[in-house]
């Protein structure tokens, strides 16, 4: 230490106790020798402590730090003097430190010192071997930390015995009235000072020293010193934050360089100040709130990152900032997010699965939902939903074309005019199409997306199966209800013509049924398909050519299966059809009828007549 080193006492080379006469002649002899350019021999200025370049200025200032009763005694606490025992071991180890053999000093104040109990006898060797290891010749033989440990123990003991009543006496007058505890703040207060200015050791290992002794100024030394270390701690906080808030890429950096730097200081303060101390509750708490901060922020930002995974690093933060935690307050906060942490961390197979398939349920969640909406409206598309065929002329959009060519169906021939031309006296549904695209659309554009999750996941996956059941149904009831509305009806619901099953349609209940359903749903598939398949043959068999509804029979009978109808049908067909004057007859029907009906509908005797007249007609042609 500095203070050693260029203490007073060694520049003017006296020890401690030195009267003002022997100050005096000392002082004139230095001023000799320096006047003469030559080093003084022979006193207590002791070479080995290290270099000492003495000037007749130095000496004079050093003087006249040894006038004042306080500058004496602060600085006799770091310096020898000589006990003047009966054993004069105090002289012989003098001679030894100006021999520069240090073995013996340390074996001659060491033997004096080694049984733990000081008294008259032994009190100078305490406090000259705790100025020899603090004066630092001894480094190398041991670490900085120990030699200073055992020089600041050897000191307070011997501050804290009553043989410093004689040491005060030897230092300065009666009107000196420093106590115990006064003399050792004075001596904590300077070594505190010295190691502040050495950058080999920390205020944190004196800390670590203290924290282990017993002496009186101990609890008033240590409260002042914990400002420090709070100011550090706090320092730390503000530097995490800042850290924290501009490189968020970083933080973990941060939270953990603040966990490690805090760790050391906060561990001394609880040592000092105890865990119930307001002070330290605070600053731990701060401490601790900060690192959470950081693990939650880390969490935040990259929860949804592709290939980072914040969860463990994360918790990691979490579980330090739980080891400074003191509150409760702070606890129940760290245990809330460690809680909801470990949620997700757990759930984490779910996540990896999602990142495979999410966007493919979600896809096909979106067009269920569509489907489902548009069901309900009866074809009728939601509001703001952009149907990709709305741009298109309706006789240019899929499977909806007009039907122009001679002998094609002139029941499609009929429902295809009626959907154009919007006039038709029969109740027709513009937005029924929408059912069939839809039918055929949603399965085209998620089988592929179906069968991706099936991969990931499996057959018997809970989530695939309900996906894969829900399509199967929606669309079937989509379709099914496409195809019942299909049939053209009077104002009073009746069927004026069958059902349009087409090829299409047909292709599209395939396509439903490579998909995957339940029991329930299999059945009812089976049985639809069954239907459409049944009413498809009968419609092909009653119109190998063509097959229009004849209206007026229709409305006469109440019913376009009716038997005297399906014969009408048949003659249509058979001859009608087969003749030029036939068919221009079948043309000019269908554009009167519709009218007829209309008018007549509602006419039972006029009904009755026509059913008359048409059973004498059936029964001619037949």
């Amino acid at each position: 230490m500095k203070i050693i080193q260029n203490n007073p006492y060694r520049t003017v080379g006296l020890l401690v106790g030195a009267t003002a006469a022997e100050q005096r002649r000392q002082l004139t002899r230095l001023q000799r020798f320096l006047e003469a350019d030559q080093e003084p021999e022979g006193d207590f200025s002791f070479p080995t402590l290290g270099h000492l370049h003495r000037t007749i200025d130095s000496v004079n200032e050093a003087s006249s730090k040894l006038n004042l009763d306080s500058d004496k005694m602060n600085s006799a606490l770091f310096w020898f003097y000589d006990g003047k025992t009966a054993l004069n071991t105090d002289e012989d180890a003098f001679n030894a430190i100006k021999g520069g053999d240090l073995d013996q000093v340390l074996s001659i104040w060491s033997k004096l010192t080694s049984n733990g109990e000081i008294s008259k006898l032994n009190a100078s060797a305490y406090c000259n071997l705790g100025t020899l290891y603090l004066s630092g010749i001894l480094e190398g033989t041991n670490t900085n930390e120990t030699l200073l440990e055992q020089g600041i123990s050897l000191k307070l003991k011997f501050l804290e015995s009553d043989c410093i009543k004689d040491f005060k006496a030897l230092v300065t007058d009666d009107t000196f009235k420093a106590t115990k505890k006064e003399l050792q703040l004075l001596f904590l207060n300077q070594v505190q000072t010295e190691i502040e200015k050495n950058e080999g050791i920390s205020s944190n290992i004196l800390l670590d020293i203290l924290t282990k002794k017993d002496f009186s100024a101990k609890e008033d030394f240590l409260k002042g010193f914990v400002q420090k270390p709070i100011q550090q701690l706090e320092s730390l906080l503000n530097e995490c934050k800042t850290h924290r808030k501009a490189k968020k890429e970083d933080v973990i950096v941060a939270g953990t360089n603040l966990y490690n730097a805090a760790r050391p200081i906060l561990i001394q303060l609880k040592g000092i100040l105890g865990v119930s101390n307001l002070k330290f509750t605070s600053i731990a708490d701060k401490i601790s709130e900060e690192i959470l901060q950081c693990g939650i922020q880390l969490f935040n930002d990259y929860k949804d990152h592709k290939t980072y995974d914040p969860g463990e690093p994360a918790m990691k933060l979490f579980i330090k900032a739980k080891n400074f935690a003191v509150g409760n307050i702070a606890k129940q906060r760290i245990e809330e997010n460690t809680e909801n942490l470990q949620e997700w961390i757990d759930d984490k197979p779910n996540r990896e699965l999602n990142k495979k398939i999410g966007d493919d349920v979600a896809f096909i969640i979106e067009k269920l939902n569509l489907a489902s909406e548009t069901l309900k409206n009866n074809g009728k598309y939601p509001k703001g939903y952009n149907d990709p065929y709305s741009d298109l002329p309706l006789n240019e959009q899929p499977h909806n074309k007009v039907i122009t060519t001679q002998n094609k169906d002139f029941d499609s021939l009929f429902r295809t005019q009626m959907l154009l031309e919007h006039s038709s006296p029969f109740k027709t549904n513009e937005y029924n199409i929408n059912l069939f695209r839809l039918a055929r659309d949603t399965v085209k554009e998620c089988k592929p997306k179906l069968d991706k999750i099936k991969t990931s996941v499996g057959s018997n996956n809970e989530l695939y199966q309900k996906l894969s059941n829900d399509l199967s149904a929606l669309a079937l009831s989509c379709l099914i209800n496409y195809v019942n509305n299909s049939s053209a009806k009077t104002s009073y619901g009746t069927a004026i013509t069958p059902p349009d099953v087409d090829e299409h349609v047909i292709n599209a209940m395939n396509a439903i049924g490579e998909l995957d359903m339940n029991f329930e749903t299999r059945k009812r598939f089976n049985e639809q398909k069954q239907s459409l398949n049944n009413l498809r043959r009968n419609v092909k068999r009653s119109s190998s050519s063509s097959s229009g509804g004849c209206y007026i029979a229709t409305m006469a009978y109440g019913s376009y299966e009716h038997p005297q109808v399906i014969e009408l049908r048949k003659f249509r067909d058979e001859i009608l059809a087969s003749t030029f004057i036939g068919r221009l007859f079948i043309k000019t029907y269908y554009l009167i009828s519709p009218k007829l009906v209309e008018k007549l509908k509602n006419k039972k005797g006029i009904n009755a007549i026509i059913r008359k007249t048409l059973n004498q007609f059936i029964k001619l042609i037949k």
